[in-house]
């Protein structure tokens, strides 16, 4: 799978150079933009897997540009930076998502730097995920111990019993055991 990057930078020659490199690097350049107002607008619109930004642009700089979208969680994004402007971005260096390379950078750790990021990002994805379905499931578990609770209550089961009679009405009508507890909820509550 090809990865979209898109390069922002003030400087047409630095963007030329930058987006040549990374092509010829086997990456797709997804755009170059030079105003920080149209790099905002096309991360919305085309969402990249990395946002490289180097130098400042018309419009938001690379500072804001960088807030935005680490905090909407769009893509990671490694910002070029002078040693001098490295305590503008203090803030952000807590973010799994930000990388700043201090200039004059090396081809190879640029290379290298492009990779860890993406694959910190993909790591991170997939832990935020599992924790969402670890967070479902353990709803659902709620709700099912709490149906149960009310069969015992109002129907006199024992806990097995409430059990099988989830399980048996969520066999018998094809539907999920959390449906039938949250009607049971519905019924009881």
């Amino acid at each position: 799978m090809a990865i979209r990057i898109l390069v922002g930078a003030g400087k047409e020659k630095n963007l030329k150079q930058l987006s040549n490199f990374l092509s010829n690097n086997g990456f797709i350049v997804a755009g170059e933009v030079d105003d920080g107002y149209d790099y905002l607008r096309k991360v919305h619109s085309i969402y990249p897997d990395i946002c490289i930004l180097d130098g400042y642009m018309k419009g938001l700089s690379s500072l804001e540009l960088t807030e935005v979208i680490v905090y909407e969680k769009i893509a990671p994004v490694l910002v070029m930076l002078n040693e001098f402007e490295v305590q503008n971005y203090a803030q952000l260096n807590q973010e799994s998502s930000f990388v700043p390379i201090i200039k004059p950078i090396n081809k190879n750790m640029l290379l290298n730097t492009i990779q860890i990021l993406l694959k910190t990002n993909r790591s991170i994805k997939k832990l935020e995920k599992e924790v969402v379905t670890l967070k479902d499931s353990k709803k659902e578990q709620q709700l099912i111990a709490k149906a149960k609770k009310l069969l015992i209550e109002h129907m006199c089961l024992t806990e097995d019993e409430a059990h099988r009679r989830i399980q048996k009405q969520s066999m018998e009508k094809g539907i999920q055991k959390i449906k039938i507890a949250e009607a049971i909820i519905l019924m009881y509550d």
